[in-house]
């Protein structure tokens, strides 16, 4: 008897051995399998218009004019945003050229700080395994992969409000040394400086306030109560005050439009042109698709850290909450908003929801069902991707998802032979499989971006016509131009290294025009255009909405000839003929 329980607890111990061995194994290889996507997402694809497009131009344009204290986009002055971003870009382009990929170098460094000061925040504060599914968690959201791939000024935010944010919390944590916090607030003093040249004063303004609430929250808001803050104040004045100087020099009228109209006006939505308008409640529509796949496991999360007193027993976890809540709810109080405002709030959440909604296992009849309601929001997300790719590639509505390449069901090879091995062995009882099932997730995604899913290299948004700008880049001469109609174009440029010229559209470009009335080139009619076309010494293509043909096109009455450039959803590339000298 008890050498048969010996033998049964001797294997029970074995058979726990190879699980373990090889949950560690698909740990390892769904980590691979999200850092490819994430390679994918940053190197193998196309800008997104116009924002990727207006990141990567304007840098372009610094490295062309050799002149990198001055901003212009499209040869004007654009003071929308402040340098630093343009300032991380224009190295790379300087290095490698003025290529899609290269501008995404820093990206990858900036996505490698961020996870790892995340990381380094969690294992800190939470039991190792807890803090490593929490980071993971974080990784592995939509919206990380996003706001850490996308070339925007709000990307390389996150990683300097971040470190901001984490640096004050350390810094004001029991116990620590008078050295160490000045060494800390020093950090983040100069991280919010660098946050403010990225972006604009939510650098500054918002991790305070997050300290600060937090600190009530404690009970302890006396830890303020130390020379390390004015110092930190000083510090970070004497970083900003030379170079917003230097930039008013070089920028004549930056001051006044950055800070009062970037900040005071579109906030209160007193700008002459306010862009995008959203209800108060916008951001509660964005949030379930930035933490997806992982959405509904929020429902676990939230019953687990209240049925736990987790709010009320871990500092992180109140540290976080309030993070959430200041980012989302100051957002939420501005007029206008963009998906991509609340990003630094992003990582914060995912921590959060990988701390409670999937860091333990299951203990009783209601967890398993919010586990299980959690579980199932990912093979929603799974089923989706594969029902889009099913209608896209059999045309079904084709105005509204337009055709994909056969080539890119590859990409679904991983999903479906995942959700078929989880669901044979019961997997998704841990977060080992759900990992892999979130990998395979991501990697889809990632591909169906990439050329790989065809020459529009994106599903769903018609937003991104860089293989059109690569064709069209290969046949222009050095004397040929490009007039682009009604629409705003800023990764075109950069494709052709040609600044083209606008016909009847201004966009952002309006505040330059104003400020140099002599440089501006658009064309406002048909008699300038024609103009343009009796002086210029090379080809004229004409770069044109497939919408704007009929209506508007055509009534020009111009003489044009087709081109062998291949046309997307959003491109028609011709050329504008010369009308003979009466």
């Amino acid at each position: 008897m008890y050498k048969g329980s010996h033998g049964f607890k001797r294997n029970s111990e074995i058979i726990a051995g190879i699980m373990s061995n090889l949950q560690n194994k698909l740990f390892s290889l769904s980590l691979v399998v999200i850092v490819c996507a994430f390679l994918i997402v940053l190197f193998y694809r196309g800008f997104n218009d116009p924002d990727e497009g207006r990141y990567s131009e304007i840098p372009r344009e610094m490295v062309a004019g050799g002149n990198w204290l001055e901003m212009h986009m499209l040869g004007y002055r654009y003071y929308e945003k402040p340098p630093l971003t343009y300032w991380l870009v224009a190295p790379a382009i300087k290095v490698f050229g003025a290529r899609d990929w290269a501008v995404r170098v820093p990206l990858l460094v900036s996505g490698l700080m961020l996870a790892g000061i995340f990381w380094l925040l969690a294992r800190r504060k939470w039991e190792r395994t807890r803090a490593d599914i929490a980071t993971l968690t974080m990784l592995s959201m939509i919206g990380f992969l996003a706001g850490t791939g996308l070339l925007l000024t709000d990307s390389f935010l996150v990683m300097w409000f971040a470190l901001t944010c984490i640096a004050l919390f350390f810094g004001c944590q029991p116990g620590v040394s008078a050295g160490a916090r000045f060494l800390l607030f020093s950090v983040a003093s100069i991280a919010a400086a660098m946050g403010f040249l990225t972006k604009g004063a939510v650098a500054i303004v918002l991790p305070p306030a997050i300290i600060f609430i937090w600190l009530i929250w404690e009970r302890r808001p006396a830890t303020l109560r130390t020379w390390s803050v004015p110092w930190v104040i000083l510090l970070c004045v004497g970083l900003l005050t030379p170079v917003m100087l230097l930039l008013e020099k070089h920028n004549p009228g930056f001051f006044h439009f950055f800070v009062i109209d970037e900040h005071f006006s579109r906030f209160t939505g007193t700008r002459e042109v306010q862009l995008h308008p959203e209800p108060f409640w916008f951001f509660g529509m964005v949030i379930p698709l930035l933490i997806a796949p992982w959405t509904l496991f929020i429902v676990r999360a939230a019953w687990r850290m209240i049925a736990r007193w987790g709010w009320r027993t871990d500092t992180l976890t109140r540290f976080l909450l309030v993070w959430i809540v200041v980012v989302v709810g100051f957002f939420s109080a501005s007029t206008g908003k963009l998906m991509s405002y609340i990003l630094p709030a992003i990582p914060a959440l995912g921590l959060l929801l990988g701390r409670w909604g999937l860091a333990d296992r299951e203990d009783t009849r209601r967890d398993q069902i919010l586990w299980n309601i959690g579980v199932a929001g990912l093979f929603i997300v799974a089923a989706t991707i594969m029902t889009v790719w099913l209608i896209s590639f059999f045309k079904i509505i084709p105005e509204d998802i337009y055709p994909i390449s056969g080539r890119s069901v590859v990409a679904l090879f991983p999903i479906a032979a995942i959700l078929i091995a989880l669901i044979a062995t019961r997997g998704y009882r841990s977060f080992a499989g759900l990992l892999g099932l979130n990998a395979g997730i991501m990697l889809a995604a990632a591909l169906l971006l990439s050329p790989l899913a065809g020459k529009d290299f994106n599903v769903l948004l018609h937003i991104n016509s860089s293989h059109v700008y690569k064709q069209l880049a290969a046949e222009l001469k050095p004397d040929d131009q490009v007039v682009v109609f009604w629409s705003y174009r800023p990764a075109l440029p950069f494709y052709t290294r040609n600044i083209y010229v606008p016909f009847q559209d201004t966009n952002e470009l309006l505040y330059g025009m104003q400020a140099e009335p002599e440089r501006a080139w658009e064309l406002k009619d048909k008699a300038q255009l024609e103009a343009f076309l009796q002086k210029a010494t090379g080809r004229v293509f004409a770069v044109i909405e497939p919408q704007d043909i009929e209506k508007r096109f055509k009534p020009l009455a111009l003489a044009t000839a087709p081109t062998t450039i291949p046309c997307d959803p959003d491109t028609i590339i011709l050329e504008l003929l010369r009308s003979p000298r009466p």
